[in-house]
C-alpha cells in the first residue's frame, strides 16, 4: 500500500471515530432505523461514522497539504511528499465528530418540524372543539 493510501485510510478512520463519538454523545448510539412515530429514517451509530469518514477525508483533500497533488496529467519534477501530520489526524478526527453532528442535526430538525406539525393539528382540532361545545351550550 502506498503512503498515500495509507493516509487516506488514517484520515477517514480517525474521521469515523468521530462520527462514533458524536453517536456517543448525541445519543444517537442505535443502529439505522425507520422511526414510525416521527416518520423519519434515523442513520444511527454507522450514518455517523460513515459520515464522519467521509466528512473528514473531503476536509482534509481541500485543505490538506496534499490538496494541490496532481490526480490526472503529468506531476512536476518537485512533487508533493505523501506525509501525514498528527494535526492534520487530529483534525480529522474533530471533522469526523463535526460532520456526525451535522447528520445528526438534520434528523433532530426533520423530527422538530413533524412534532410542530403535529401540535398544530392538535391545537386546531382542540380549538374547533371547545367552539362546538361552547355553541351547543348556548
Amino acid at each position: 500500500m502506498s503512503d498515500t493510501w495509507a493516509i487516506i485510510l488514517a484520515i477517514f478512520a480517525a474521521g469515523c471515530l468521530g462520527g462514533l463519538t458524536n453517536a456517543a454523545i448525541a445519543g444517537e448510539f442505535h443502529l439505522p432505523h425507520k422511526d414510525a412515530e416521527a416518520k423519519i429514517f434515523r442513520p444511527g451509530w454507522i450514518g455517523n461514522v460513515l459520515v464522519g469518514g467521509v466528512a473528514a477525508l473531503v476536509f482534509w483533500g481541500l485543505y490538506g497539504p496534499m490538496a494541490a497533488a496532481v490526480v490526472i496529467g503529468t506531476q512536476s519534477s518537485q512533487g508533493i511528499p505523501a506525509v501525514l501530520h498528527v494535526s492534520e489526524l487530529f483534525g480529522a478526527l474533530l471533522t469526523g465528530v463535526g460532520g456526525g453532528r451535522l447528520l445528526t442535526a438534520a434528523v433532530e430538525k426533520k423530527i422538530s418540524e413533524r412534532e410542530k406539525s403535529a401540535l398544530t393539528e392538535t391545537k386546531d382540532s382542540l380549538a374547533e372543539t371547545v367552539k362546538k361545545l361552547t355553541e351547543e351550550l348556548r
